[in-house]
């Protein structure tokens, strides 16, 4: 069953178990109080029959009873006090009537004598029902009754009347015309509460389901939200959290789909990688062993350049280990607080004293406070290698000059390394930290290296809550900037 019948059903077995449970309660009180089984007009009739007096009502009918005891001729044309009195009455909203035999012999102005005749009760001598509700001209009035003889024993009756509330004169007349209004009203209220229900929930539940049907039939493009101001808010929030899920798996598919690209690419670097120096390692392997190498001479610049070619392959699989323990977060960090000027002088005076083709300077020395929490190894590996790489791609025409900068920024330590050298153009700038990438013009391997430098110097800094970020201008130079935290 849908939820939009189950909701109807609910609605009207509300609204049925509502009106039943009050009928029932009202059948069975007036059943233990009445022994009657209750009708409109019962009901009405004992409503009014049991209840109290007012207090004008209860002296006019004292007074005027005893009247029709003790001398009831008097009641048939008032005069005197007794006329005075009925005025009194009469202005307190009360109506008298008397009748003689089946002549009214005197009623108040406001009533009406033809209904009167048509409408009075019967005579009852020993006034058992003294109580009713009479109509008179389409009035309803509660009344009081004493039936008496007068001295001719002819029978004779005292009315004293009290108009009905307007309230309850309406419900008698009108009742069943405001039931049928309220069964009316109430269906229009349950269609109107279904409307409201299909629109803020059945629709924004059914375009929810057709959203997943495309999204298991592989269209992750189409979108589930509809903007409907008025729709549940839970059924938002479901909404909400299916679109979320669907950009997180559109964002997870584009994942996969790149890994799965880096991953066909890393392969093939790491066989184009390897391949090159096993390749060169073979065929002066080979000339060896064909007697190609025929001087002692020759002999030793093969296995030099064996010698080279092993270290090269050597130094490619230890980066290449090395980026996949850090892709896997295998590495240990040891964190502390280091001086970073200190530091950087330490790198500058060991690079200097192996390699004098490049002119290293440390700007801001005097900074102080310049301590970060880093792994001084991992931190060491980073700019050796950044070193190393403007070493390699340095300009052909110049000596290569690296200027250090350290400042601070924010609640970070700045440090920027900038070199002369041969620089990188616009188009392969947004790709040097990809795992193997040394741009077209620099992918034969003359210049070492295995591509992995820079993608290493990003994982590590991203170990130290860090960011790395290049600028480069063709054949101007680079710059690389460092974020670290301040300790």
């Amino acid at each position: 069953m849908t939820i939009k019948k189950r909701f109807l059903i609910s609605y009207i077995g509300g609204i049925a178990i509502a009106c039943l449970s009050l009928f029932s309660i009202i059948c069975i009180v007036f059943y233990v109080t009445t022994g009657k089984i209750p009708s409109p007009g019962t009901v009405y009739k004992t409503f009014t029959q049991q209840r109290s007096l007012s207090p004008e009502e209860e002296l006019a009918y004292i007074k005027l009873r005893g009247i029709a005891k003790s001398n009831p001729e008097q009641l048939l044309k008032p005069s005197g006090e007794l006329k005075q009195t009925i005025q009194q009455f009469e202005a307190e909203s009360l109506g008298v009537v008397v009748r003689k035999q089946e002549a009214i012999d005197y009623y108040s102005k406001d009533l009406v004598e033809k209904s009167l005749i048509a409408h009075f009760p019967k005579f009852d001598a020993n006034n058992i029902e003294t109580r009713g509700t009479i109509d008179n001209a389409g009035r309803l009035y509660r009344y009081m009754k004493f039936d008496f003889y007068f001295n001719d024993q002819v029978p004779g009756s005292l009315l004293v009347l009290m108009k009905e509330s307007s309230f309850l004169e309406f419900m008698t007349k009108w009742g069943v015309l405001i039931i049928i209004t309220i069964l009316l009203v109430s269906i229009g209220g349950l269609l109107f509460l279904n409307h409201l229900l299909k629109k803020t929930i059945i629709r924004p539940l059914e375009t929810l389901g057709s959203g997943m049907t495309e999204i298991r039939n592989g269209h992750l493009e189409t979108s589930v939200t509809e903007p409907v101001k008025q729709t549940a808010l839970e059924v938002k929030q479901l909404t909400d959290d299916f679109e979320k899920m669907r950009e997180a798996l559109i964002s997870s598919t584009e994942e996969q789909v790149k890994l799965e690209n880096n991953r066909k690419e890393l392969v093939a670097s790491i066989s184009h990688d390897l391949k090159t120096p096993i390749t060169s390692i073979i065929g002066y392997v080979e000339g060896l062993l064909d007697g190609v190498a025929d001087s002692p001479e020759k002999q030793a610049n093969y296995l030099k350049t064996i010698h080279t070619k092993a270290l090269s392959l050597n130094e490619l699989i230890e980066e290449l280990f090395l980026y996949s323990k850090l892709d896997a977060s295998a590495v240990p960090f040891h964190f502390e607080r280091i001086d970073i000027n200190e530091f950087l002088k330490h790198i500058i005076e060991e690079f200097q004293l192996q390699d004098n083709q490049v002119s290293l300077q440390l700007t801001n020395q005097e900074m102080t406070n310049s301590y970060v929490l880093a792994d001084r190894m991992q931190l060491n590996r980073v700019f050796i290698n950044l070193i190393e790489n403007s070493l390699k791609f340095k300009h052909p025409n110049r000596s290569l000059s690296i200027a250090i900068d350290v400042s601070r920024k924010a609640e970070r330590i700045m440090i920027q390394l900038s070199d002369n050298g041969q620089g990188i153009s616009k188009e392969q700038l947004p790709y040097v930290f990809d795992h193997f990438y040394r741009g077209e013009e620099e992918r034969p391997t003359h210049t070492g290296g295995s591509g992995l430098g820079l993608a290493i110097v990003k994982q590590i800094i991203e170990m130290h809550e860090g960011k790395v970020t290049i600028e480069s201008d063709l054949h101007q130079g680079t710059t690389v900037t460092i974020y670290l935290k301040k300790a």
